[in-house]
Order: C-alpha cells, then sequence, then structure tokens
C-alpha cells in the first residue's frame, strides 16, 4: 500500500507540477524591459556570427523540470522527490544573415547543444543529453517603416542517455513583428507504442496564435498587452493508471484550449532604472476535467542599466493557482464530500545580473527562488508544499 502511495505521488507531481510551471509567463530579459528604439535599416551584407555558451546550474528541485516514466527511470520511488543536482551546458550558435532580394531576407541558425547531469547518487545520469535546434527564417519587409512578414520553421532533436525521452519537435510560423503570430507545434517521442505515465512524454500538436499591443502612456510610461489562444491534443499512448486517474478512455484524445492573457506597464523612473508591473492570466479548458485549471500572477519588476551591456534586474511575484477538477483529500486520503478544490498559491524571486567584460565575453548571473505551498491535507501529497532554488552562471562569447 505504501508502494502504491509512493507511485500515485509520483504521478500527481508529474502532472501537476509541469501545469504550475507552465502557468507562468516567462519573464522578460533585459533590453526588452526599456522601451524599443526604432529599428536601424537592414543592411545589405551577408552576415555570418558564432555564440557559444557555457554554463552551470544549481537546482535542487530537478525533478520538477523533467518528466519521470516509473517504468523506465531509476528516479521512480525515491522517498524525497526533491532532488539536487548540478546541470552542466555548453553550446555553439551559428547564424547567418543573408539579402537573397528586394526586401527580403533568409536567416539560418545552428545550434547544438550537450547537456551532463550530476547529482543524485549518479542516477540523473540518464538525463545527460545532446541536442541539435535547426532554424530557418524568410523575411519580408512591405515597406520602410513596417515591421517585416516573417515565415519560421525550426527543428529540434533531443537525445537523452536514456532513450525513452529521445524526441524529436518542429515548430512552423508566421508573424507581422511582434504583432500577431501564428505557431504549429508538433512533438514527436521515437517510442509511440509505450505506455507512457505522463502527457510530457507523449507526442502532441499544439496551434497558438498571439496578439500584441504596445503604447505609450503620459509621463514616460509604457504599456504592453498579449492574447494568445492554444487548441493542443495529445496522443493516447498512456497506461490503465493515468487512465484512471485523469478519468480518459482507452482511445480518448486529451484535447485542451488555453488562454493567455497579459498586460504590463513599464516605467522610465530614472536615467538607468525602469520598473514594471505586470498581470498575467492563464486559463486551462480541457475535454477532461482533470486538467481544468486557472491562474493569475502579479508581479513587480526593477531594471538597472549601467549601459547596454551590464545590467542588473530583480522580479518579484506572486502566482494563485486554482485546479477546478481536483478536490483536496484529507489526512485518510480520501475526498470527504463537499471537499474545496485543490489551490495552490506561489512566492517568486528572481535576481539577475548581465555584466559584459570584453566585446567576446559576457557573464550572466542568475538566482531564482520558488516557494510553493498548497491546501492539500493528505501527507501524501505534502511534497507539494516544496522550496525550489535554482542558481546559474553562465558564459557567453560571440565572434
Amino acid at each position: 500500500m505504501k508502494k502504491i502511495s509512493r507511485f500515485f505521488s509520483l504521478c500527481m507531481l508529474i502532472i501537476g507540477a509541469p501545469l504550475l510551471a507552465r502557468a507562468q509567463f516567462q519573464p522578460e530579459f533585459g533590453q526588452s524591459l526599456l522601451p524599443k528604439k526604432q529599428e536601424a535599416p537592414e543592411s545589405d551584407a551577408a552576415k555570418l556570427t558564432i555564440d557559444y555558451h557555457l554554463s552551470n546550474t544549481f537546482n535542487n528541485h530537478i525533478e520538477l523540470g523533467l518528466s519521470v516514466d516509473p517504468y523506465t527511470s531509476s528516479l521512480a520511488g525515491q522517498e524525497n522527490p526533491q532532488l539536487e543536482g548540478l546541470i552542466s551546458r555548453i553550446g555553439m550558435n551559428f547564424r547567418g544573415e543573408l539579402p537573397i532580394a528586394h526586401r527580403f531576407r533568409l536567416n539560418l541558425q545552428y545550434a547544438p547543444q550537450i547537456e551532463n547531469y550530476t547529482g543524485a547518487e549518479g542516477k540523473l545520469n540518464e538525463f545527460d543529453a545532446f541536442t541539435d535546434t535547426f532554424l530557418t527564417e524568410l523575411s519580408f519587409r512591405p515597406a520602410e517603416g513596417l515591421p517585416p512578414i516573417v515565415a519560421s520553421h525550426q527543428f529540434q532533436r533531443l537525445a537523452r542517455t536514456s532513450d525513452v525521452y529521445n524526441n524529436t519537435e518542429r515548430q512552423l510560423g508566421i508573424r507581422f513583428g511582434r504583432v500577431l503570430e501564428y505557431q504549429l507545434r508538433i512533438h514527436r517521442f521515437d517510442d509511440e507504442s509505450s505506455l507512457r505515465e505522463d502527457f510530457l512524454l507523449i507526442g502532441s500538436n499544439r496551434h497558438k496564435a498571439t496578439a500584441r499591443l504596445q503604447f505609450s502612456l503620459p509621463r514616460q510610461m509604457l504599456a504592453k498587452t498579449e492574447y494568445g489562444l492554444e487548441y493542443g491534443s495529445y496522443q493516447t499512448n498512456l497506461n490503465n493508471l493515468i487512465l484512471g486517474v485523469t478519468g480518459l478512455a482507452d482511445d480518448e484524445r486529451r484535447r485542451d484550449w488555453r488562454h493567455f492573457g497579459s498586460a504590463k506597464v513599464l516605467q522610465v523612473a530614472a536615467e538607468h532604472l525602469v520598473f514594471q508591473e505586470e498581470f498575467n492570466l492563464f486559463l486551462n479548458r480541457s475535454n477532461v476535467n482533470f486538467f481544468n485549471f486557472a491562474s493569475a500572477e502579479a508581479a513587480l519588476s526593477a531594471f538597472y542599466r549601467v549601459d547596454t551591456a551590464r545590467w542588473f534586474r530583480l522580479r518579484l511575484s506572486r502566482l494563485w493557482v486554482r485546479f477546478e477538477g481536483r478536490q483536496i483529500r484529507d489526512e485518510t486520503g480520501l475526498s470527504p464530500e463537499n471537499a474545496p478544490n485543490r489551490s495552490d498559491t506561489q512566492f517568486g524571486v528572481l535576481a539577475q545580473a548581465n555584466w559584459q567584460f570584453f566585446s567576446y565575453l559576457t557573464l550572466n548571473a542568475e538566482y531564482q527562488f520558488t516557494q510553493n505551498r498548497t491546501n492539500e491535507a493528505d501527507p501524501v501529497l505534502d511534497f507539494l508544499n516544496y522550496r525550489h532554488h535554482v542558481m546559474s552562471v553562465t558564459f557567453r562569447g560571440k565572434y
């Protein structure tokens, strides 16, 4: 019984934690916090640049960032789901820009990366990975002063030491500047016949449309709003336990409609200091009640720029998540009559420093802290009350 409880706990973590992570919007970084300057005219010359990066990241809750299949991973059945480890990455980024006709440009990018996991008594070694990413963009600028129309294709191949996680991802997109954007994401694992333990381990198709608006306000303020709509459909190679937990039929596909909303206000407080207030909403509507949830996030950021390549940033955030199809369990592991739904709150801190020593060498240091608290009363699910620390140091170069 104890083993079953642990297994069920792991499944809840696998299914629940990625949803919490996706409920938060990706924070803006660096110069994107400042009002955009007028783009310089595009050069007619072809250009090749080579970037490299070398990073080490300490993470005390690695399992939140990995989807674990209990039948194939040595991490299954761990007493403590909060695993510590060090993730080392080294990668290159080759980018070429080529004018091919009047107002047309072709951008090509190839980015290989190696990841090495260290920790948890060597069990994390199965997640060591090699990633290949190919990106092709064709842009057309209809007229001077108008943003370009860009069609893109990206192909990414991820191969881990444990080949059960090997997968490919293809993204097709078209955008008009940053105002309108559409993206199709096709995600497939090499092994599509095994019964998997998590929706992050099976293939999916996703369509996403995004609209953005930016306008100026009095007193050196800038407002940004964004709305995104995504439709996702998942494959059906899941085992009976997950089908039972989620309520899916054997041959039924999970289908989600996701709504993203964001409003941000930027204020230039001084020559080198910018504040940003933001409010983000995320709503997931699925044909499976288990995956219906809503989240809201409020955040405040301060960005101090010494010069273009030297800056500091601090972001404080509060996130609320309510799962509409998951009633909480009491100390006995059962859901009493009229039990409230599960709800979580998160407090987050993000601190960043970016410092360019030379034109070809830049240091980026980052610290993230997340504290999650849930209203779940079942001791088996106490691991949902966690503190997550991530510390990263990255060196970047450009030639």
